[in-house]
């Protein structure tokens, strides 16, 4: 249900000129589902299928793009900060603080997947999982990156040894109950946040270092949730609280993505 029509898109250019590309194929749904309201004015398409953006305008952009995502409490407080998207060569992620890890496509071409190899609280790792047995091939891809997931959900007994190994990490009063949906909560301090001891997400060849607001956010004045879930065997996703103020570059003709620690707001 809906339509589908093609357009000349035109874009704001670090050259100071306006670049205008034709043919661009977008269409606008008549029978929309899921967590989409009146606010949202859309979705663009980042993936990697044919009919994607970053794929119709391949020529120009030549594979590459980047973002820089707001953390979501500047969202909530109505602050003038946006987050930011650049295309082609100025999107080019670069500097001494710069890590960077493989992207692999597997049955889905729209999914872009990274190798996870574990998560560190502290000094203590716990390894990626998918099973009490590995599955094979699971370090030739096993989490999905994703800007349109809020979330990240990981396998259950990965889950399960990182949510044990944060409890005995953190020093902070437990919440019962589940707000919003997240199970493991706590008293935040007068910042709205809990201490908890260095993050780091291993990837091949890219160690993460997240910061507590990545993983945590606040739910209600005073308690703050573990934004991590477990999510079955079936699929792994680095969601968009985890991506935030980091400067996220894809290269999808070397098939690398570079994560650079980035204040968006001043992005």
């Amino acid at each position: 249900m809906g339509d589908l029509s093609i357009e000349t898109f035109t874009f704001a250019s670090s050259s100071g000129k306006l670049v205008s590309i034709p043919n661009i194929v977008f269409g606008c749904g008549h029978d929309n589902s899921g967590t989409f309201t009146n606010a949202t004015s859309g979705i663009i398409g980042l993936g990697g299928g044919n009919a994607s953006f970053v794929n119709q305008m391949h020529h120009e952009i030549k594979g590459k793009f980047s973002y820089c995502l707001i953390p979501l409490e500047l969202l909530l407080d109505s602050s003038n900060a946006t987050s930011h998207i650049n295309f082609g060569d100025n999107a080019v992620v670069s500097g001494p603080d710069v890590v960077s890890t493989p992207i692999y496509k597997k049955e889905s071409p729209i999914f872009y997947y990274l190798n996870l190899k574990g998560i560190s609280i502290g000094n203590k790792t716990v390894e990626f999982k998918s099973s009490p047995i590995s599955l094979p091939g699971y370090d030739r891809g096993n989490i999905i990156i994703d800007s349109g997931t809020t979330l990240t959900y990981l396998p259950d007994v990965f889950y399960l040894n990182l949510e044990l190994l944060l409890m005995h990490s953190i020093n902070a009063t437990r919440k019962d109950g589940t707000y919003g949906g997240l199970d493991l909560c706590y008293e935040s301090n007068e910042n709205g946040t809990i201490d908890v001891p260095k993050i780091v997400a291993h990837f091949t060849n890219a160690d993460l270092e997240l910061s507590t607001t990545n993983i945590f956010t606040q739910m209600e004045e005073g308690i703050v949730c573990l934004t991590i879930v477990p999510g079955g065997n079936q699929i792994s996703i680095l969601g968009n609280l985890a991506q935030a103020n980091f400067l996220i570059g894809f290269d999808l003709k070397a098939n690398k993505m570079s994560f650079k620690p980035t204040d968006c707001t001043k992005y």
